[in-house]
């Protein structure tokens, strides 16, 4: 892959959140999450836009005598806008904007291994070019170096910062997450169980919560869900209504479809997602 303009050098060692932005209503709603995110957490905004266009052998030029013209020029005002979207959300965070040549999971992949989050609208690639290369959201869920946050919905609720309870490392690092998470967003932790788990387990597991909570040095409210136990990836859709984000670990194969459970989440969520991914997969 190559770059349009040299990359932008951080100025300082902020945590850096990836926004991944193409031609869509969605890019917008990540691009606002990604600018609150960042003056939650004191961070730097870094947002990509993923070329694809000359991998398509697709002539990128302007046209002769027609200024503004060209598919390059329009990649750089898509880039100029989001700018502008940020702005209006976060003024104070450093903002850095770059066009990368490539697909936009190859990309996107690449970001994440510098980053403390990577973000993308539920169509990642704008309507047209998800249909031509697939789904990317799905794809960073699979190989991202770090987390990474599916925005749908309302990107501004509120509401609690919800956990999907899972008996695996993966799933005591998702909530401490989401401990962290309600910290920065002055919310509630709400946990929501498994479908297999006994219901005289809850008592057990929200004081575990609770103990994951604390050890990431955060003091938060924790509760179980009004829709404690999850049947099922359409129950975990229905437990995201009025949250300000779901925190769902990655599948723990480390795969992600659109028939597994991360998968069917992340499509049909009425809220953020945060996939907390593994440590050993992070830059």
């Amino acid at each position: 892959m190559t770059t349009s303009t040299p990359s932008p050098q951080p100025a300082t060692d902020l945590p850096v959140v990836v926004v991944g932005i193409s031609d869509s209503d969605d890019s917008d709603r990540a691009i606002r999450w990604g600018a609150e995110h960042a003056r939650r957490i004191g961070g730097q905004l870094r947002l990509v836009h993923a070329f694809v266009w000359p991998l398509l052998n697709v002539d990128v030029d302007p046209v002769p005598g027609v200024a503004g013209s060209g598919l390059r020029a329009g990649a750089e005002t898509l880039v100029a806008h989001a700018e502008a979207v940020a702005r209006e959300v976060a003024p104070e965070i450093p903002v850095l904007t770059e066009i990368v040549e490539g697909r936009s999971a190859d990309v996107l992949v690449t970001e994440s291994r510098g980053a403390a989050v990577l973000a993308v609208g539920s169509r990642g690639l704008g309507r047209m070019m998800a249909v031509v290369m697939g789904s990317t959201s799905l794809a960073l869920a699979r190989y991202a170096a770090c987390p990474v946050v599916v925005v749908r919905g309302d990107e501004a609720t509120d509401g609690p910062i919800g956990v999907a309870y899972e008996s695996s490392d993966l799933g005591e690092q998702a909530l401490e997450r989401a401990g962290r998470l309600a910290a920065a967003y002055e919310a509630e932790v709400h946990v929501v169980i498994g479908v297999h788990t006994p219901a005289a387990e809850h008592d057990r597991i929200l004081a575990h919560t609770r103990q994951a909570v604390a050890r990431a040095g955060v003091d938060v409210p924790v509760k179980l869900s009004d829709l404690a136990t999850a049947h099922s990836a359409k129950d975990l859709v229905a437990a995201s209504e009025g949250s300000r984000m779901l925190v769902v670990p990655a599948a723990s194969e480390g795969l992600a479809s659109a028939s597994s459970r991360t998968g069917a989440v992340v499509q049909l969520a009425h809220t953020p997602i945060w996939i907390e991914r593994p440590l050993q997969h992070r830059g």
